[in-house]
């Protein structure tokens, strides 16, 4: 069984964070990004504190991404094509790109919620806001991150 989580105003726990957010989060070599997908990754990982990412976070995250562009892109073709078109027997009929358009849809809004990047997802909204703000607010104190002034583990280099 899991204890409790580590309480955030703590000193042990400020460390932590502190160490993680020194690494750059870049996407894992086995869920490669696609180029047009790199916009929405940054967004992605800028959603939640550097500290709060895992590898399998990663993995999701980037998956969401390259969903997120792929979405931009099939709308692209559908507003040029149109979202009817005309069957075989000659009748209007939905465009196929709808089905593919609503199938991304919720590919990227499970993803979101896997990824607890949505509303309700992580708890009260106050209670996940308020941890995220203090936690990015311990990062952004943080003397391991920015001018390199301080020795740093060599993984951090």
């Amino acid at each position: 069984m899991a204890g409790r989580r580590q309480r955030i105003d703590s000193a042990t726990a400020a460390v932590e964070v502190m160490v993680k957010a020194a690494r750059d989060i870049e996407p894992p070599a086995h869920a490669p990004l696609e180029s047009d997908a790199m916009p929405f990754w940054d967004d992605i990982i800028s959603a939640r504190a550097k500290s709060e990412w895992s590898g399998h976070d990663l993995a999701c995250a980037s998956d969401l991404a390259n969903a997120m562009a792929m979405l931009v892109e099939q709308r692209r073709i559908l507003r040029k094509d149109g979202v009817t078109t005309v069957g075989p027997k000659g009748a209007l009929m939905a465009h196929p790109r709808v089905s593919v358009v609503h199938g991304l849809h919720a590919q990227i809004k499970a993803a979101r919620q896997s990824l607890n990047i949505h509303g309700r997802a992580a708890g009260e909204a106050r209670d996940v806001g308020a941890r995220r703000a203090q936690t990015k607010e311990i990062e952004a104190g943080s003397p391991l991150a920015g001018d390199d002034l301080l020795a740093r583990p060599e993984i951090f280099n």
